[in-house]
């Protein structure tokens, strides 16, 4: 029977060939610090790609996304947010 070992998602994360991939990259958070992501799995002769920011807060951008793809007044965007609709 065939068979290997199994890694958890630390254990991958921490695995050589992982770490010769580039495959955790540690970013400045304005708000939490430090935190490791996972970078582009895909990599490409020629091409660089990364994690080009880190991950937004929660709400932060609620009123860019309901006023500028969802058309909603300044208005609308404060109820919602009275209501705990939106954060």
């Amino acid at each position: 029977m065939p068979y290997a070992a199994i890694n958890d998602v630390k254990d991958s994360l921490e695995h050589k060939h992982a770490q010769a991939r580039n495959m955790v990259v540690e970013v400045e958070h304005g708000s939490c610090g430090p935190m490791k992501l996972v970078n582009t799995p895909v990599k490409f002769s020629g091409c660089d790609p990364g994690v080009r920011l880190p991950p937004p807060t929660l709400g932060q951008h609620t009123e860019e996304v309901l006023r500028e793809l969802c058309g909603m007044d300044e208005e609308e965007v404060g109820r919602l947010k009275k209501e705990g609709v939106v954060a």
